[in-house]
């Protein structure tokens, strides 16, 4: 008797157990649905991180053409507009919305298709010079108009004969000649934040922000973020020093004028 009591305990179900996976149902969707917002987040800013470092190497590239076709053009906007254009062009050679033109996106089409879409890019960065915002903004730091008025001779600052010209500094920032026919420019491209949920979180959160210290914060009375209609943008800034090939005339369009 004793031992069938024992065969029948043995083969009893563990009620027990059962009632501790019980309670333990359900708690790895709760797990799951604690760590996606996370995740998405991190995935998220890793694809925009990855589109603003492309757009940031491709600006270091862009300002290099400015000051070059400045240095080749006396420092004219114009040549240095066009030169920053035909740089930067290349970010957006085969971006193109409209569906009838998606063979621009393909790598085997003729050379006139790309040719095109590269005018296409440069068309674009030219209206992001024009908006009231000002998306775009090439600063000349040298030389300035006070070193360019010390030195300039019929309104040009003089550029041959360097080596045997007076090394004597004037004006105000005491630049000699030779430096002030450095071309130095500053270039801050307002880049376009692509990915949803974070190019917001980045724009309102850490470049508009009046509160954020340091970089963001100085962003907050931009125009830019001012505007309430403007899509989430990052400033991007690059330099880019060369010295002057022809004599630098005075022009205009550079900023804030």
């Amino acid at each position: 008797m004793a031992m069938n009591l024992q065969k029948t305990n043995r083969h009893r179900p563990d009620f027990s157990f059962q009632a501790r996976l019980l309670s333990n149902s359900g708690q790895s969707m709760a797990e799951f649905l604690i760590i996606l917002p996370v995740m998405l987040l991190l995935i998220f800013g890793a694809i925009q991180f990855a589109l603003i470092y492309h757009a940031k190497i491709t600006l270091n590239y862009a300002a290099f053409e400015a000051v070059r076709a400045g240095t080749l053009g006396q420092g004219k906007f114009d040549e240095v507009k066009e030169g920053f254009a035909r740089g930067l062009a290349p970010l957006y050679s085969y971006f193109e919305s409209d569906p009838d033109l998606r063979k621009k996106r393909d790598p085997n089409a003729t050379a006139g298709d790309q040719i095109e879409a590269f005018q296409m890019a440069r068309d674009k960065i030219y209206k992001e010079f024009d908006t009231s915002s000002k998306l775009i903004r090439i600063e000349r730091l040298n030389p300035s108009d006070t070193t360019f008025l010390s030195f300039a001779s019929d309104a040009t600052l003089p550029n041959d004969n360097l080596r045997y010209r007076s090394s004597k500094t004037k004006g105000k920032e005491q630049v000699s000649l030779q430096d002030a026919n450095l071309l130095h420019l500053r270039v801050t491209y307002w880049y376009p934040l692509y990915v949803p949920f974070v190019n917001k979180l980045i724009f309102n959160t850490f470049i508009c922000h009046k509160k954020s210290p340091g970089f963001s914060g100085k962003w907050a009375d931009d125009p830019v973020c001012l505007d309430k209609d403007q899509d989430p943008v990052i400033p991007l800034t690059a330099t880019a020093v060369m010295r002057m090939q022809t004599p630098l005339l005075q022009s205009t369009g550079y900023y804030p004028n």
